[in-house]
């Protein structure tokens, strides 16, 4: 069975290769199949939160300051799954993407406030930043939609 940590880093890893790649955002202007600007942004920045959200899942589990990390690391992982269930939406040009961004932005905002909890932590505090742009996206997208 594989741990925990194992999984979680070896998906950020992935991710991470695949973002380098230029593979989670593409412009396919020459299929006749333009997606908006603050779209791709939206794509981006939820890319960024999931990456985020593992990486800082996995840092918690492996740290000893978190006197609970059990709701956290639940919440973190919660926040890096709609995360990445909102860009592919957003990819397949889903008619859900607009649901699953107002989604997003209210996992996002919980996210952050969790993490701001935790000021005197480095990754928790990128994390929060991470989340916020996030939300701020996923409200944007999803407003430009109605």
């Amino acid at each position: 069975m594989i741990e925990r940590r194992t999984f979680l880093t070896n998906g950020t890893t992935l991710l991470a290769a695949g973002a380098a790649s230029g593979a989670v955002a593409r412009d396919d202007s020459a299929n006749g199949m333009s997606m908006a600007m603050p779209m791709k942004e939206c794509i981006d920045l939820c890319t960024a939160s999931h990456a985020m959200c593992l990486e800082t899942a996995s840092h918690v589990a492996t740290s000893s300051r978190s006197p609970s990390p059990a709701p956290l690391l639940a919440l973190l992982s919660d926040c890096a799954e709609i995360c990445q269930t909102t860009a592919n939406s957003m990819l397949r040009r889903s008619a859900l993407h607009t649901i699953l961004c107002r989604a997003c932005a209210e996992a996002c905002d919980q996210c952050a406030r969790e993490c701001e909890r935790w000021r005197d932590d480095r990754q928790l505090t990128l994390c929060a930043e991470t989340c916020r742009r996030c939300a701020e996206a996923c409200r944007h997208t999803a407003a430009m939609a109605d």
